[in-house]
């Protein structure tokens, strides 16, 4: 065999062998991604199912926006945000941390989102709902933050996460595949008689 029929033949093999392994790598890294988002899912997914966010969240959904009316509370936190002197209220206390923590949980979730950590249509089709309700309830927390402390930037991402998740159910309110049939679940007649009547 003629030297340059092996060097042809050598190159030729080389060229396919990385080539494959181009190839193995692009699968392998997207599989990787694949894990990641899995990952990270699951990681808001036990933040949100931690007791501490689930009794934060039920105290802020009863408490808010009525607290917000409270001039009492609003001066005691602004006070606080502020860095000046604050009556103590246990109560003005306990809300503030609720929100803060639902708030911060939002926060990390669309800092997340926004920077393709966790992939946004997920983040969306899983969360937009109860991503816009937060909001709705902390909107005037948030804009009492920004206000007293000039800042507008606190919660930004948690805006940001707001803003898509409202996008996203005004334009697509639902994902279910429109190849699939629907199952209609129907509701218990108690159900039925209370939301009727």
């Amino acid at each position: 065999m003629p030297l340059e029929l092996i060097n042809a033949t050598a190159s030729v093999v080389t060229a396919v062998v990385i080539g494959a392994t181009a190839i193995a790598a692009i699968i392998q890294l997207r599989h990787m991604r694949a894990n990641n988002q899995i990952t990270a899912l699951l990681a808001v997914q036990a933040e949100f199912d931690a007791k501490d966010f689930r009794d934060a969240e039920a105290r802020m959904r009863k408490e808010f926006p009525e607290i917000l009316e409270d001039e009492g509370f609003c001066s005691y936190f602004i006070a606080i945000l502020k860095d000046q002197e604050a009556a103590e209220d246990a109560r003005y206390d306990e809300v503030r941390r609720a929100a803060r923590l639902v708030a911060n949980t939002y926060e990390n979730l669309g800092v997340l989102t926004k920077r393709g950590i966790i992939d946004r249509s997920l983040v969306l089709e899983a969360y937009s709902f109860i991503v816009v309700n937060a909001w709705d309830d902390l909107e005037g927390f948030v804009a009492m933050i920004r206000a007293a402390t000039g800042e507008r930037t606190i919660y930004e991402n948690f805006e940001y996460l707001a803003a898509v998740s409202r996008d996203r159910l005004a334009s697509q309110p639902d994902e279910y595949p429109r190849n699939v049939k629907r199952l209609n679940p129907q509701l218990p007649k108690s159900a039925a008689k209370i939301l009727s009547g």
